[in-house]
């Protein structure tokens, strides 16, 4: 079953669009629904319609191989499942007045854009995501007023989840060693990133709290620009990471985890090219801010 879900996954990935892909719809010269993955998405949706349909095509994407094994599927769900905690970010930001309008993603295994979007108090917030077991400890006591303090423990918390996920899941230990290092190495870029935002001793003493063994990777870059960062974040661990796996795992699980990788990529992809010719980007600068598979 492990193979015949990697396998199915090696069929997924040949769907995936291509950087000409990618420069006919910033030209212009293709619609994002002229593709056939993407062919609900009409000229005349909303932004926000499109935005929701390309990332249910991302969903399906996922679902389609959870559904493929019972024995697989709580941690390929748990893949996931960082929608959810994208979606608690964002209703974070909006309670504490840092961002307008809200536009969620489209899932919700444990607790649905309907149900996030009546949370009005962070206590609860933080009591919804206890109830659904999406949180391996107790929330912190908080040392700042800041949303990107409570985004970076969601983000370690998420990550502690997703290694809970893991372990219960019973395949060769090469194969569980390897996606133990791959998340282990996720955190550890994103620890560089809320380093970069809060202070260092704050970052690491909530990763700690959430049970993360990791320290934060090294990243060089020459502007201190937020958006440069989460792009060398990205393109680290596709090169450093998901291309490791891929090689390695060519057919059993690990893979699959290589091409949640790809398919939510594409879904940030083309989320950054709507946005970007929304609100009238050079096409030079959109391409500049996508990531290409290599």
């Amino acid at each position: 079953m492990e193979n015949y879900i990697a396998v199915r996954a090696h069929g997924l990935k040949s769907r995936l669009l291509t950087r000409n892909d990618y420069e006919q719809i910033v030209n212009g010269d293709k619609d994002v629904g002229a593709f056939k993955d993407y062919s609900l998405i009409g000229e005349k949706d909303t932004l926000e319609e499109k935005l929701e349909k390309i990332y249910r095509v991302y969903v399906s994407r996922i679902t389609l191989l959870a559904k493929a094994s019972q024995e697989y599927s709580p941690f390929i769900y748990a893949l996931l499942d960082r929608l959810e905690i994208e979606n608690i970010k964002i209703q974070l930001r909006h309670i504490l007045g840092y961002a307008r309008p809200v536009i969620y993603y489209p899932y919700g295994r444990h607790i649905g854009p309907a149900k996030i979007s009546t949370l009005k108090t962070e206590s609860s917030i933080w009591e919804a995501l206890r109830e659904r077991d999406l949180l391996t400890t107790d929330v912190p006591n908080f040392t700042t007023g800041l949303v990107a303090e409570r985004e970076a423990f969601l983000d370690f918390q998420y990550y502690a989840y997703l290694m809970k996920q893991l372990d219960a899941v019973r395949i060769d230990k090469e194969e569980k060693s390897e996606l133990k290092e791959a998340i282990k190495s996720e955190a550890s870029l994103h620890l560089a990133y809320w380093i970069r935002v809060l202070k260092p001793q704050t970052v690491e003493n909530l990763a700690k709290y959430s049970g993360l063994d990791a320290k934060p990777a090294e990243i060089t870059l020459k502007e201190e620009s937020t958006t440069d960062l989460l792009k060398t974040i990205h393109e680290t661990i596709m090169r450093k990471i998901i291309t490791r796996i891929e090689t390695r795992h060519f057919t059993t699980l690990p893979f699959v985890y290589a091409y949640n990788f790809y398919a939510k990529l594409e879904a940030q992809n083309l989320e950054k090219i709507l946005l970007g010719k929304t609100i009238g980007l050079p096409g030079e600068i959109i391409i500049r801010n996508l990531i290409f598979l290599e």
